[in-house]
């Protein structure tokens, strides 16, 4: 058995403990910034309550306000109710409670409590989360696909079905559970133990209902203009058309709407979390035209221009400008000695920024889809301020006290606001929940209605607070292993470094030993041969002292002594010649040996960073694959799904194509017909007429003979009749 490692020093302890520090400070500092994602009442089929985070009332829906961390839905008996959160669709049934545990830029978590709930997952998450939890389970979705989720509150169990995807489960002790497509599971109690005898859910109305509203959404022409992770984009094909513009490229014009009207002219100033004044307007179609985009006035009518479609939308409470209110201590004075507040929409191209406090990269990532329109040429600063009728004044004190009207509206000359200072944030701080305005106005919500059974808001707020327990625990895990992540990161890189250090300073150190010996023998080898020349000298020297004492005995003996000399001194210089050339040769064999180490020092430090450079691109090489992998599986998963569309679109057509050529063939059969029907009336009318005239003729020719009848009557027997023709004479 391994002993426990020792524990980290206090210098140590307190360096992770200011590095945690730190990261919470950054981390609050960028929490500062509100959610740039949230939901909408995309569309509700009988009652459908809503109880916003912090008020235990609740009130009728209004599809308008959005909906964010905290809010609590209940469909009533026969209602059904569609929710979107990006591209994700979140259908209720009748009698379904939830609550949206957690919703921002990263993670949507949704606790259903009571009903049935159907989840289509649209888009891959890319990085983002997407969590279920019931009473028995938590439900994390992988990717896209399709999801059903049956809770009975009263039996206590959840069944999870899953059509298309992939999804896992977890217990409360940390038990997991894989399901594929086409599977499904009924859990009991919170240890993800099967529920026994469970029947397997079969197809019902609220399945073809949600069929229905999948088709309808695929089919949205609006879905080819803006992103599908803009809320409220389906409303724009009921309620308008879409124009090409040469200025502004594609723009959507609203329907219905009078030749006075502007927009962020009908709805209300509402108080919401953590926006603050937040508009809702009280179009159905005005959801999507008033948080994301600009406003132009283009020729006698407005047009909504989206911006770029592939940027992702960043929600904003409202994209205007403000007048008056004592904002940059401009006030607009209006009548009865009033203050008057006014606002204009945003032109294509201005630049947008909160009242509240923002970073930077959160301005930024708000305005990048609008700022990346078109720009009208010598555009001007709030150009729509320019507009006479753009702007919509009220009274200071009637600001965010109800819904703004044509009697709330304040109308004065427009060369009044020309010049009127123009500020980004609401010139008037939020009110206080002291219950100053009518009930349910301060939320833009309807009045109140009855509430779910008091055992469904009670586990309700049970299962809001264990969300909320756990998105704190698992908050604080993420900040602890982020820094242990990153205390490990720089400890391994602190230690890297010492390694290379110390593997610089070993490799310096056998670079200046060899030396250092190289040296030493080079030195040695010099002595050695300065004491082997001098030895030589010396010998050179007796043998010349001896020479010259023998020269005096004969000249023969001298002539050979020299003769020996010069042979000795000719074999002493060959031996001297052999000594340098064996130092040399020993300097040059030490010079390679060191050499050879040093190269195989070298070796094997290029060694161990080729093989760590070779591990790091089979690292690299298999991230490179795997995201290629998902990149093609993405491909083909989006060319298939654009392959259906086109069939679908191909087969709409074929059917249109069809119907109309049916509907052309019966009115040619109808036409035929008629004419046929008219040459008969025709040609009876024609026999009738002939018919008549041979009846005149016979009826004058009668009356005729009857009066020739009665002229001879009256002529008597023996008047010849002048009329009558004379017979012929013989």
């Amino acid at each position: 058995m391994n002993p426990r490692r020792p524990l980290l020093p206090r210098r140590t302890t307190g360096w992770l403990l200011g590095l945690f520090m730190l990261f919470v400070g950054l981390n609050a500092a960028a929490q500062q910034d509100p959610p740039g994602r949230v939901g909408r009442l995309n569309f509700q089929q009988g009652t459908v309550s809503v109880s916003p985070a912090g008020d235990d009332n609740w009130y009728q829906a209004d599809p308008n306000r959005p909906l964010t961390t905290g809010d609590r839905l209940w469909t009533d008996r026969n209602s059904r109710a569609e929710i979107y959160v990006g591209s994700t669709a979140v259908r209720l049934n009748e009698q379904t409670a939830i609550t949206l545990s957690e919703l921002d830029d990263q993670t949507f978590r949704l606790t259903a409590t009571q009903g049935d709930v159907q989840m289509r997952v649209r888009d891959e998450l890319a990085g983002q989360r997407i969590e279920i939890g019931t009473a028995n389970l938590a439900a994390v979705i992988d990717g896209p696909g399709d999801f059903r989720i049956d809770t009975d509150a009263g039996a206590g169990t959840t069944q999870i079905a899953v059509a298309a995807g992939h999804v896992t489960l977890f217990g409360e002790n940390g038990e997991s559970m894989p399901l594929d497509a086409h599977q499904q599971v009924t859990v009991s109690g919170r240890n993800l133990a099967e529920a026994t005898g469970a029947p397997p859910r079969a197809s019902s109305d609220f399945d073809r209902w949600v069929a229905e509203r999948d088709r309808l959404d695929d089919q949205s022409p609006s879905a080819r203009y803006v992103s599908r992770d803009m809320p409220g984009y389906q409303q724009l094909d009921t309620y308008g058309d879409w124009q090409s513009d040469p200025t502004y490229g594609e723009v959507w014009y609203p329907r219905g709407v009078d030749a006075s009207w502007a927009p962020y002219q009908y709805g209300q100033w509402v108080d919401i979390a953590p926006w603050g004044w937040t508009w809702v307007d009280a179009a159905p179609w005005g959801f999507a035209p008033m948080h994301y985009g600009r406003w132009a006035r283009i020729g006698p009518r407005w047009g909504w221009v989206p911006g770029r479609q592939h940027a992702r939308p960043v929600y904003a409470p409202a994209l205007v400008g403000f007048v008056g209110g004592g904002v940059a201590g401009a006030n607009l004075a209006i009548s009865g000695g009033r203050q008057g507040v006014g606002w204009f929409p945003l032109a294509p191209g201005e630049a947008w920024r909160p009242g509240y406090r923002a970073s930077q990269r959160y301005v930024d990532a708000a305005n990048r889809a609008a700022l990346g329109s078109r720009v009208p040429p010598n555009n001007v600063a709030f150009a729509n301020r320019q507009m006479p009728g753009a702007t919509t004044i009220v009274p200071v004190d009637a600001f965010g006290r109800g819904p703004v009207g044509r009697r709330e509206v304040v109308q004065i000359p427009h060369d009044r606001l020309v010049n009127v200072p123009v500020g980004m944030g609401v010139p008037i701080p939020p009110r206080g929940a002291g219950g100053e305005h009518p009930s349910g106005s301060r939320f833009g919500l309807g009045r109140q209605v009855a509430p779910p059974p008091a055992a469904i808001q009670a586990a309700q707020q049970h299962q809001f607070q264990q969300a909320l327990q756990v998105q704190q625990a698992q908050q604080l895990q993420r900040q602890q292993t982020d820094m242990q992540q990153r205390a490990t990161a720089q400890a391994m890189q602190a230690q890297t470094q010492q390694m290379q250090q110390a593997q610089r300073q070993q490799f310096e150190a056998q670079q200046r030993a060899g030396a250092q010996a190289a040296q030493a023998a080079q030195a040695q080898q010099l002595q050695q041969a300065q004491r082997q020349q001098q030895e030589a000298q010396q010998r050179a020297a007796a043998q010349a002292q001896q020479a010259q004492q023998m020269q005096q005995q004969t000249q023969q003996v001298q002539q050979a002594q020299r003769a020996q000399a010069e042979a000795q001194q000719r074999a002493a210089a060959q031996a001297m010649q052999a000594q340098r050339q064996q130092q040399e040769a020993q300097q040059r064999a030490a010079a390679q040996a060191a050499q050879a180490q040093q190269a195989q020092q070298m070796q094997q430090a290029q060694q161990q960073q080729q093989e760590a450079q070779q591990r790091a691109a089979q690292a690299q090489q298999a991230q490179q694959m795997q995201m290629q992998r998902q990149q093609m599986e993405a491909q083909q998963q989006r060319a298939a799904a654009q392959a259906m569309q086109a069939q679908r679109q191909q087969q709409e057509a074929q059917q249109m194509q069809r119907q109309q050529m049916e509907m052309q063939q019966r009115a040619a059969q109808a036409q035929a017909q008629q004419m046929q029907q008219l040459q008969q009336q025709q040609q009876q009318a024609a026999m009738r007429a002939q018919q008549q005239q041979a009846q005149q003729m016979q009826q004058a020719q009668q009356q005729q003979a009857i009066r020739q009848a009665q002229e001879g009557r009256q002529r008597g027997p023996g008047r010849p009749d002048r009329d009558q023709a004379q017979p012929d004479r013989p």
